[in-house]
């Protein structure tokens, strides 16, 4: 005997769980999307730094060639020298000698100077005093040992942000 009155189960209750997976199947794929973009962006900022520092220490290794020399030249002068105090007077044949090397003398100091490349705008400069080995403190000080842009920055275009008082 029936009633007529049946019990109903609202039709959405099974459409529910299925929506709820597809939900969260959709929040799995977009959650791996986005960890995948962002190690692919890490993995290729990882490779400009690498590369970068190779070119850099490719640069700093053919400045402490070319320091090798120098030091070679400084101590040839020193051994081939008759009198004591020509040593620094001498030290001008060592950039005769070295290409690229440039030699500039300020209040009785001797400083060589020399740029490596590093990149297109960028170069290792190299500068060294140059002392007297009879005082006992060796052939050259470095002074300097500075990567630096050889490149300008220019203002390509100027951007309206802020304009007050111009109308």
């Amino acid at each position: 005997m029936s009633t007529g009155k049946e019990k109903s189960y609202p039709g959405f209750q099974i459409g529910t769980s299925f929506l709820l997976v597809i939900f969260v199947i959709i929040c799995l794929v977009l959650l791996g999307v986005l960890s995948l973009s962002g190690a692919l962006r890490d993995k290729s900022y990882s490779d400009k730094i690498i590369e970068k520092t190779g070119l850099y220490y490719e640069a700093v290794s053919e400045a402490q060639h070319k320091l090798g020399e120098i030091d070679g030249e400084l101590t040839r002068i020193y051994r081939a020298q008759k009198n004591g105090g020509m040593y620094l007077e001498e030290v001008g044949s060592v950039v005769s000698e070295l290409s690229g090397v440039t030699l500039t003398r300020n209040e009785g100091q001797v400083v060589l100077s020399y740029e490596i490349p590093i990149t297109g705008s960028q170069v290792l400069h190299v500068e060294i005093e140059v002392l007297d080995p009879e005082k006992g403190e060796g052939n050259y000080k470095i002074v300097k040992w500075q990567e630096s842009s050889n490149s300008i920055w220019k203002e390509e275009q100027v951007l309206p942000v802020l304009q007050f008082g111009e109308e």
